[in-house]
């Protein structure tokens, strides 16, 4: 290394140890530490704190038992507590490691303590133990700064490594994940003081459709790992271990199987075991881990928010409850079964260990019911045939060899094979190693190849139900209506809402030639329609009425929401109110040329001034990097608010998947994303002939006039392309002035001016009217007046499924004091709408 190189690195060490100095530290300490201290002369636990050495509580943070958990040790102290005082300072870091550490000593000793003093067999190990490194601490000041982040990092870094933690403790259930555990708690609960102390309150931010979905897929991930886990681990000592043994059958100790099978011994239990030892290879071991891997594939469809893979959770789940209450009451009610169920003895064992077979499916299938709505992804149609066809025909392939070849091999099993007992038998061979200990094939192969035969047919019938699953959860291409639907957007959806007829969520009627198409859900008894019908000019005519007249037929409400004046027009009859104006800018002429685009103008000279770029993209091509910063973004934003993400005619994020629609970004010239708009097309005869706004996030600190260049760009770009509108779509109940002419109309818009400081309707008209547009009145067309408390509740739930009574009294708080309920930030420029009205994407 030449002198340049040694200097540079001095000098980045220097700086680094200027920036994070607590952290660099404590590196350096373990790395000095782990060769030089030994567990028995720093480890604490009850043991040394018994003997009067407290020392050991900040001794212990010093070194790390393996050289393997150095390794992971350094990497989680370098990424964890770096970042933690890069935010909050050296001092506060300092004072919270060496204060976590010190507490979670503490608590986790005294937790040990306290079970060791009831009997408890988990207690007396944990008693007994030492306890080194310094992660107790770390955690402890990553959960402290966790309550000043923001609404989005804090609620992804609790329920990640709260769940870690809490997994850890409960399946492996060393002492180390104890302190580990106490360590992240008191961190919470001192983080909730000093911020409590500072007279900071915080609101309940809430949780957008991909973040929950993602949550509980971890969940679930992790639920379906954990028993695995704590097999593999030789040191799983946790409450919840003793699931392992119902999924991982390892070769029972000899001595054991000698105890068992002397003449005291039960004669069933010596079956097990000696089965058991059998049990070796790679037939079984897939056979322990594919149910899990099914879990997996489960939990990657709820993260895609698929139905089919929410009901495949819940019906697997339910399953592992059924046979997890049955495990428990063999258990209390034989006690000596617990020897080969669970793998020890009865006695001894805690009472959250005899329950955990039940308690741990049970919970999960309450959070999968309790989350249900967040899983509306529908599967196409025939799904579920193509589903049975594929498991059904797999499976019957595989019983049909197993029962052919058992057949051939039927003197090699050591009761003669008949076809009624190996089809007696065949559940059994499908059951985890571990289950042996409740249900025992009454077939027990002699010789190789009927073991062989034995062990694999249960992995084969896993491997078919895992492939047919994710054929099912995956993404599915649209079929049947929506395949019909989608068709005739493609062709004749040629007005500012039209895509949205494509949505999950909708449902679809057609006329009865199929030329035209209605979208439309059923909210409390009212059909809502998405926009206009599509199809020919003519075909849409006719749908109006034959569509309102097929609602009345089945005892719906027709409601057309957001419709124009075609359709108001085609049911002479009805009554209209105005519910948004939508911002239309005709193009073929269109230049930034003025004082009135002098707005416009300055951020488009801004942009090419900073080398800001505008890049076109789709979603599903775009680099994996920009989609992230894109996602954190939106949820920062979403968690800012204090109120649900909004559906029915507001896209996010989900819509952006669709090939045909397409974002533009504005990107820094150090690639970091300041902006996204998304446009849906409007075609006419196969052309396309129009785009529409929708969906609008700045980032955090982005420079000003974002939305002004990224919308200004993409109107510029679709007038070269050839198009003749763009609908910068519209802002319910705000009007341009004057514009309204009865007394509902004007009740609406004291309303809107009534729901501003929440929504920003009105700014967010305000904001469009930069770009000269002209507007076009969007109606709600209704049969009866009577009709419309129903029909205002219809809207308000499709727009807000998941409106909580704590999000709906938070709502009302902010509506009676004038002013939004979020996170404070800097007033915005006179010259740009509020990040929250940008960001909304409000129509």
């Amino acid at each position: 290394m030449s002198a340049v190189d040694v200097a540079t690195t001095a000098r980045r060490g220097r700086d680094l140890l200027r920036r994070v100095p607590v952290t660099a530290g404590l590196v350096v300490a373990l790395v000095v530490g782990a060769p030089l201290g030994t567990e028995a002369a720093l480890g604490t636990g009850p043991g040394p704190l018994g003997q009067g050495r407290w020392w050991t509580l900040l001794t212990a943070g010093l070194t790390v038992a393996t050289p393997a958990g150095t390794v992971v040790t350094l990497l989680l102290v370098a990424g964890l507590l770096g970042v933690v005082e890069h935010r909050v300072g050296s001092r506060r870091t300092l004072a919270a490691l060496v204060g976590g550490q010190v507490a979670a000593g503490l608590v986790g000793t005294a937790a040990s303590a306290l079970l060791a003093a009831t009997g408890d067999r988990w207690g007396q190990l944990l008693a007994g133990a030492l306890v080194v490194g310094p992660l107790p601490g770390v955690l402890a000041a990553v959960a402290a700064a966790s309550a000043t982040a923001t609404p989005l990092a804090r609620r992804r870094v609790r329920v990640v490594l709260g769940t870690g933690l809490g997994m850890l403790v409960l399946y492996g259930g060393t002492g180390g994940d104890v302190h580990r555990l106490a360590g992240w708690l008191v961190g919470l609960v001192a983080g909730e003081v000093a911020l409590r102390r500072r007279g900071r309150r915080r609101e309940h931010a809430p949780v957008s459709r991909r973040e929950s979905r993602a949550l509980v897929a971890l969940v679930v991930a992790a639920a379906a790992v954990g028993p695995l886990l704590a097999a593999l681990a030789r040191t799983s000592a946790g409450p919840w271990s003793v699931l392992s043994h119902l999924f991982v059958a390892g070769s029972p100790d000899s001595g054991l199987v000698r105890q068992v099978c002397s003449t005291t011994g039960e004669a069933a239990d010596c079956r097990v075991l000696t089965g058991r030892e059998h049990l070796v290879g790679l037939g079984p071991t897939l056979l322990s881990a594919l149910p899990v891997l099914l879990q997996l594939v489960l939990a990657e469809g709820l993260r895609r928010g698929r139905r089919a893979a929410w009901a495949g959770a819940v019906l697997f789940t339910a399953a592992l409850s059924a046979v997890g209450g049955a495990v428990v009451v063999a258990v209390l009610t034989r006690p000596a079964d617990a020897l080969t169920v669970l793998g020890t003895p009865r006695a001894g064992l805690p009472v959250v260990a005899v329950w955990a077979p039940l308690v741990a499916p049970l919970a999960l299938l309450v959070l999968l019911l309790v989350t249900r709505g967040r899983f509306a992804v529908p599967a196409a149609p025939g799904t579920a045939r193509r589903w049975a066809a594929l498991a059904g025909g797999g499976l019957a392939a595989v019983v049909v060899v197993y029962l052919g070849l058992g057949l051939l091999l039927r003197g090699e099993w050591a009761t003669p094979a008949t076809l009624t007992r190996l089809l007696l038998d065949l559940p059994a061979r499908m059951l985890p190693p571990g289950w042996l200990g409740e249900v025992l094939p009454q077939l027990a192969p002699l010789r190789g190849a009927a073991r062989v035969l034995a062990n694999w047919t249960g992995v084969a019938c896993w491997a078919v139900l895992v492939g047919s699953a994710w054929v099912v959860v995956r993404p599915a291409v649209p079929s049947g209506d929506a395949a019909r639907a989608r068709a005739l957007v493609d062709r004749h959806g040629d007005t500012a809402l039209s895509f949205m007829t494509t949505w999950v969520g909708n449902r679809w009627w057609f006329t009865a030639d199929g030329r035209a198409v209605v979208a439309f859900r059923v909210v409390g008894g009212v059909a809502l329609t998405t926009g206009d019908p599509v199809g020919p000019p003519g075909a849409r005519a006719r749908a109006v009425p034959e569509f309102t007249a097929w609602c009345q037929a089945r005892g719906w409400t027709p409601c057309w929401y957001s419709v124009t004046d075609e359709v108001a027009e085609a049911l002479p009859g009805a009554r209209r109110l105005q519910v948004a104006s939508e911002t239309w800018l005709p193009l073929g002429s269109l230049a930034y040329t003025g004082k009135k685009w002098q707005d416009v103008r300055t951020a488009i000279n801004r942009a090419a001034r900073d080398g800001v770029q505008a890049v076109w993209v789709t979603w599903a091509d775009a680099p994996l990097a920009l989609r992230e910063q894109v996602v954190l973004s939106s949820e920062e934003w979403l968690a800012g608010k204090g109120l649900p993400e909004m559906g029915f005619t507001l896209g996010g994020l989900d819509e952006l998947e669709d090939p045909a629609v397409r974002c533009l970004l504005s990107v820094g010239p150090d690639g970091h994303v300041h902006g996204i708009t998304s446009w849906l097309p409007a075609t006419r005869d196969g052309v396309r002939v129009g785009w529409t706004l929708d969906l609008m996030r700045r980032s955090p600190g982005c420079p000003p006039g974002t939305m002004e260049f990224l919308v200004g760009t993409a109107a510029l770009a679709f007038q070269e392309e050839g198009a003749e509108f763009v609908s910068l779509s519209g802002a319910p109940l705000a009007f341009p002035a004057d514009s309204a002419d009865d007394a509902l109309a004007r009740l609406l818009e004291a309303t809107g001016r009534l729901m501003e400081p929440v929504y920003g309707f009105r700014s967010l008209l305000s904001f469009k009217a930069k770009f000269q547009p002209q507007h076009r009145p969007l109606w709600l067309v209704h049969l009866d007046n009577a009709d419309l408390p129903r029909i205002a509740r219809a809207v308000s739930q499709a727009y807000l499924p998941h409106l909580s009574p704590r999000q709906a009294l938070r709502l009302g708080r902010a509506l009676l004091h004038g002013r939004r309920r979020r996170r404070p930030v800097p007033p915005p420029p006179a010259a740009e709408p509020a990040r929250e009205l940008v960001g909304s994407g409000q129509r």
